[in-house]
């Protein structure tokens, strides 16, 4: 089985194991795509896009989304051994991408100590892919101003991005070969709406790691990310250089768009 086809698998595989994990009717299609699939076809697309929706019907419902390792929506490849292996760890975000990871606080700036030795993990996972745009996206809960929570939640992004480029330089890579932008989006993307208790005030004190292309964020949350990408437009450019500093506007713009309409 060539590699696109094994990623294909893999990735049907951790859908299947996110949709049992949540009580969502899945059962993978047939993959008849003929080009190189790494999950963005359009059969991958539209399974994908299904348990997203069950899953945020769920969460609207106030269940609590579980989710089982890596899940799907890559289009940048992580090693498929890591993928595997992480299969059947237990994971702590609720966010549908195979690079998107959450991470949650206490109150104020301190992750929980259970996610500190994620790091190592998370920077092999970012190691192959240097020149790729990530996105730290800092949350809070709703309580407090929103003033107060745009610097909190850019504290907690901050922090974490901090603790990732650590271990990227500890394990022997140049950090400033790696994009890493830290964005506070206060409570303006609840992983739970309107939370009253304090386990669902805790599901939303967190901080989220995705690819720029990918970010799903909408609304104020979606502009405020945007923007901060705008900001470090010189910085992109240089880093990237002209060709890939292109793609990335164009992509921004078509975000950017797309919160207008």
């Amino acid at each position: 089985m060539d590699k696109s086809k094994i990623t294909c698998e893999t990735l049907k595989a951790i859908r299947k194991q996110v949709a049992d994990a949540n009580g969502i009717v899945y059962t993978p299609a047939k993959c008849d795509f003929e080009g190189v699939c790494t999950g963005t076809c359009p059969a991958c697309e539209s399974e994908r896009e299904y348990i997203e929706n069950q899953l945020s019907l769920k969460r609207k419902a106030g269940e609590i989304v579980k989710i089982a390792g890596l899940v799907a929506g890559l289009t940048t490849l992580a090693p498929l051994a890591t993928v595997a292996q992480e299969m059947n760890a237990p994971e702590p975000t609720e966010q549908i991408s195979l690079l998107d990871e959450e991470y949650f606080f206490d109150f104020g700036c301190s992750i929980r100590p259970e996610y500190e030795e994620r790091y190592d993990y998370l920077a092999e996972l970012i190691s192959p892919m240097p020149g790729e745009v990530f996105i730290i996206a800092g949350h809070t809960d709703s309580r407090g101003s929103k003033t107060y929570n745009l610097k909190l939640s850019q504290k907690r992004a901050e922090y974490v991005r901090s603790l990732i480029l650590s271990r990227l330089e500890g394990n022997g890579y140049n950090k400033e070969d790696y994009i890493i932008i830290p964005v506070g989006v206060a409570f303006l993307a609840p992983n739970i709406p309107n939370a009253k208790t304090e386990p669902e005030h805790e599901q939303n004190r967190r901080v989220s790691l995705f690819l720029f292309k990918e970010h799903s964020l909408k609304g104020e949350a979606a502009c405020i990310v945007n923007d901060k990408v705008k900001e470090n437009f010189s910085l992109l450019e240089e880093r990237l250089g002209t060709t890939k500093f292109n793609e990335i506007k164009e992509i921004w713009k078509a975000k950017v768009k797309e919160e207008r309409e």
